[in-house]
C-alpha cells in the first residue's frame, strides 16, 4: 500500500451590469490573504524537473490514525462542484462522505449568482432561442481551437437537463435569463436573490444529507491512499489534529483549485514579483490540495495551461469587497481597466489595447500584463474625475497619495517626473505619451487599434502613474481530466478511482477564460461533479 501525500506533490459589448464576473466565474469576492497556503519564496516540493511521482518512494502510512471511516465515494471539498458530486452520488445510492477544509459549505462559489444553460425550460418560456452549436463554435474559435470540443459539447448539451436536475434538488432560480449585461448570449440563469448561498449551497447540502451523505467540516484531506496504482481512499486531519483514515472505492477532488497558493501560481505562469504583490479574492483555503495530491498520485499536470482569472488593481486603492463589486477605483472594470488609461511596461512602452475588458473580454486585462516584469497605468485628473467618485472613493485616493510609500501610485506635473519616480526611462515615456496623444488627435490608434471612443488625450496635469498589480479571483484547471472527470496520468489514461471536478479539473479553457458565455464556469462545476459521480458509480459497481 502506498500513501501519497499532499506535501509530496471583437464587438464592443459594454460593461457588465455588475462590473465583475461573479456569475460567470467563481469567487467569494471578499478580499482575502494567503493564510493556510505556502507563502512566496518557499520551495514547492513538486518540481517539473523531478521524476514521476509514480516512481518516487512514498512516505509511510500514518501510525497515529484516530478514526477509520469507510464509504463508497469520498468528496474532497463542499463547494459548487463538490456539492453537485455529493448529491448525484448519493442519489445514485452510493455511500458518500464529504470532507470540507472550511467551517461551512460553499468555498469559492458563495459569491456566484447563476448558471449557464442552453435550451432550458426557462429560456423557452422567455422565447430565448440559442443554437448550442453557436456557443461551442464560438468558444473553440476564441480559444484558437486548443480546447477540447468534446468537453464543451458535453457541458453545453447537458446544461438544460442540469437546470432541471438542480431545481428537482431544491435549487431556486428567479426566472431571469440574460447575458449578464456583457455576454454574447442570454445564457445566465439567475439564482433567487442572486445568491448561491441560499439558493444553491444550502438546498444542495440539505439534499445530499437527506440522501444519506455525511459532511465533515474543518477536515482537510492530506494524502491519497494508492494500492497498485488504484486510489483506495485518503487520509485527512481534523481541526483538532486528529488523523482520519478514509477507506473508499473512489475519491472525487473538488478542492477549488490553486488560487490562494503563491508557489502554484508561479507554476501557472505568474512571475514571482507579481505573486509577491498580488491580492486574492478566492477562499483562503484554496491551496491546491487536490492538485498536489493528484500530482503525487501520478496525475498529468495541466497547471501551465490553466486559465488565471483575475483583474488589475492598484494596491494603494484597496479593493472592492462589497456587492456588486463595481467600485470605480478597483472593481472589475476599475480605473486602470476602464479603457481610458495608457498602459506601459518596464520599458515605458505601451503593450496592448487598454480597452480589452470594455470591448472584448472582461477577464482579459490581467492576462495582458502577465508577460511584463512591471506594468503601469498612466492617467490624468480628467480621467480620474470621470470615474464619478463618491466621497469615500475620493478619500481613498487622497489617502493613497498621502500615505502609501510611493510604490503603488504617484502624481506629478510631467511624464518625466512619473518615469523617474518608478525608474522608467523618462525619454521613452515622454515619446510614448506624445505618440499616444497624436493617435487620439487623429482618432485612430496606430499601435494596437484601440476603439475610438476610448482614445482620450492625456495632456494636462496633474498626471498619475499607478503600478498595476494582480487581483486573482480563481484559477481554472490544474489536473488533466477527461469527459468523465477521471484524472489522467502522463499517458492520458485514467487513474483508477480518482476524479477531479470544478476548478481542480477544469479543461474547458487553456490559459484564457473566454468569459463571453455567462455562467459557464458554474455550469462546468455542476456538470463535472455529476459526471464524476456517475462515472464513479459505474466504476465501483
Amino acid at each position: 500500500m502506498e500513501t501519497i501525500t499532499n506535501e509530496a506533490a471583437g464587438n464592443q459589448r459594454g460593461m457588465s451590469r455588475r462590473g465583475f464576473i461573479s456569475g460567470a466565474a467563481l469567487g467569494t469576492m471578499a478580499l482575502l490573504g494567503l493564510a493556510g497556503c505556502a507563502q512566496p519564496n518557499q520551495t514547492n516540493t513538486q518540481k517539473e524537473s523531478e521524476p514521476s511521482n509514480q516512481d518516487a518512494q512514498a512516505p509511510a502510512t500514518p501510525d497515529n490514525v484516530s478514526e477509520t471511516l469507510e464509504c463508497d465515494i469520498v468528496v474532497v471539498g463542499a463547494g459548487i462542484s463538490g456539492l453537485a458530486a455529493a448529491v448525484q452520488a448519493s442519489e445514485n445510492g452510493s455511500k458518500v462522505l464529504v470532507l470540507e477544509k472550511g467551517g461551512a459549505a460553499g468555498g469559492n462559489g458563495a459569491g456566484t449568482e447563476g448558471v449557464f444553460a442552453v435550451g432550458s425550460k426557462l429560456q423557452k418560456n422567455l422565447s430565448i432561442e440559442i443554437n448550442e452549436v453557436d456557443i461551442i463554435r464560438t468558444e473553440l474559435e476564441e480559444a484558437q481551437w486548443v480546447t477540447n470540443g468534446a468537453l464543451w459539447y458535453d457541458m453545453v448539451h447537458n446544461s438544460a437537463e442540469n437546470i432541471d436536475w438542480l431545481q428537482g434538488n431544491g435549487v431556486q432560480f428567479n426566472g431571469v435569463a440574460d447575458n449578464y449585461g456583457a455576454g454574447l448570449y442570454n445564457t445566465m440563469h439567475w439564482f433567487d436573490n442572486d445568491s448561491a448561498v441560499t439558493s444553491y449551497i444550502e438546498p444542495m447540502q440539505a439534499t445530499a444529507e437527506q440522501n444519506g451523505a455525511e459532511f465533515r467540516f474543518g477536515t482537510a484531506a492530506t494524502s491519497l491512499k494508492v494500492d497498485a496504482g488504484t486510489v483506495s481512499g485518503l487520509y485527512a486531519e481534523d481541526s483538532s489534529g486528529n488523523i482520519i483514515e478514509v477507506k473508499a472505492k473512489a475519491v472525487v477532488l473538488a478542492s477549488g483549485g490553486i488560487g490562494a497558493n503563491p508557489d502554484l501560481l508561479v507554476q501557472a505562469g505568474m512571475a514571482q514579483n507579481q505573486v509577491n504583490e498580488m491580492m486574492t479574492n478566492c477562499s483562503p483555503s484554496v491551496c491546491g490540495d487536490g492538485y498536489n495530491m493528484a500530482m503525487a498520485a501520478g496525475g498529468r499536470d495541466f497547471l501551465r495551461n490553466a486559465a488565471i482569472q483575475g483583474f488589475q488593481m492598484v494596491k494603494a486603492f484597496g479593493t472592492d469587497t462589497t456587492v456588486p463589486y463595481n467600485s470605480p477605483l478597483n472593481g472589475g472594470n476599475g480605473l486602470v481597466g476602464n479603457g481610458l488609461c495608457v498602459w506601459v511596461n518596464q520599458d515605458a512602452r505601451r503593450f496592448n489595447d487598454e480597452s480589452l475588458a470594455m470591448t472584448f473580454n472582461m477577464a482579459a486585462n490581467l492576462g495582458a500584463c502577465l508577460g511584463n516584469r512591471e506594468s503601469y497605468a498612466i492617467f490624468d485628473q480628467a480621467i480620474l474625475d470621470g470615474c464619478e467618485l463618491d466621497e469615500a472613493d475620493k478619500k481613498t485616493v487622497e489617502d493613497a497619495l498621502t500615505n502609501n510609500d510611493g510604490t503603488s501610485v504617484f502624481t506629478a506635473n510631467s511624464f518625466e517626473e512619473l518615469a523617474e519616480h518608478f525608474e522608467l526611462d523618462a525619454e521613452t515615456l515622454a515619446e510614448t505619451m506624445e505618440r499616444y496623444n497624436q493617435f487620439c488627435a487623429q482618432g485612430f490608434d496606430g499601435e494596437f487599434g484601440k476603439a475610438q471612443p476610448f482614445l482620450t488625450a492625456i495632456e494636462n496635469g496633474p498626471f498619475y502613474i499607478a503600478r498595476i498589480d494582480a487581483l486573482v479571483v480563481v484559477v481554472d484547471g490544474g489536473i488533466m481530466t477527461n469527459v468523465r472527470s477521471e484524472v489522467l496520468d502522463d499517458a492520458s489514461k485514467p487513474i483508477p478511482g480518482l476524479y477531479a471536478v470544478g476548478l481542480d479539473g477544469a479543461m474547458l479553457w487553456r490559459n484564457v477564460y473566454t468569459q463571453n458565455m455567462p455562467g459557464t464556469a458554474m455550469a462546468n462545476n455542476i456538470n463535472s461533479g455529476r459526471n464524476a459521480a456517475n462515472a464513479a458509480a459505474k466504476y465501483i459497481a
